[in-house]
């Protein structure tokens, strides 16, 4: 979520994240917030820190058992840099005085949601409406029946539903699926995720994979009130994408 109601910071930022591989909504404050995120659930807040007042809806969203969790990272405009300590006292995660380098509050995201995505793995079952995978166990199950899945594919789908708030590089795929100080060409990721594609085609009759050309794989939306993506295709129309 990027909170901010001045129309440049909203959309130079937006794009930027968008290029990164995260999907982003809007908000213009604290009245509009909860009902954007009704059902939903907000991974991060980009904040406009355009003043100090800034800080009495930082502590707001970390009092707020639904945005608790989220990580939140403050732009802060240099104007209001006195409002520093009072947004890392409100639980701001990270505060950048503007002019900031973009893929320095990248790093930060990335760095706080790769720790929400450890956080869910150590405490167990990851899930995305009937699908759900156990790290623990290595089990996999569609609507409580286990199914098989190669140890590169079970890893690679706990990744998608373990980061279901963004787009995953081949790279990303990489250094969570395969073990660590071995080459993989990046093209050996599309044949697995392929394979993974398939199997859960077979299983749940749906595509939860969504594939970003020129980024990488992320899980395909669910429509609300089921358990299974919107967007299927059918296995007949399977193909190996680059």
């Amino acid at each position: 979520m990027v909170s901010s109601r001045d129309a440049g910071f909203s959309l130079t930022h937006r794009h930027i994240l968008a290029a990164a591989g995260y999907s982003t909504d809007l908000s213009l404050g604290a009245e509009d917030f909860a009902s954007i995120t009704v059902g939903r659930s907000v991974e991060a807040v980009l904040l406009d820190a355009a003043d100090a007042g800034v800080a009495g809806f930082c502590q707001g969203l970390k009092q707020d058992t639904s945005t608790r969790s989220a990580a939140i990272i403050a732009l802060l405009r240099a104007k209001a840099a006195v409002a520093l300590p009072a947004l890392i006292r409100a639980g701001a995660d990270d505060v950048f005085v503007c002019p900031v380098e973009p893929q320095r509050y990248l790093d930060a995201l990335k760095h706080h949601l790769s720790a929400l995505d450890d956080t869910r793995a150590r405490t167990g079952l990851l899930h995305a409406g009937g699908l759900a995978v156990d790290p623990q166990s290595h089990r996999a199950t569609w609507r409580g029946e286990q199914f098989h899945l190669g140890l590169l594919e079970f890893r690679l789908v706990g990744t998608l539903i373990g980061g279901a708030h963004k787009v995953h590089t081949r790279r990303e795929l990489i250094e969570q699926a395969w073990p660590r100080g071995i080459f993989v060409d990046p093209r050996t990721v599309n044949v697995h995720v392929a394979r993974l594609r398939k199997a859960l085609i077979t299983t749940t009759g749906y595509d939860w994979i969504r594939t970003v050309r020129g980024v990488g794989y992320g899980l395909a939306p669910l429509a609300p009130g089921f358990d299974h993506p919107s967007d299927y295709h059918p296995l007949t129309d399977l193909r190996l994408e680059a």
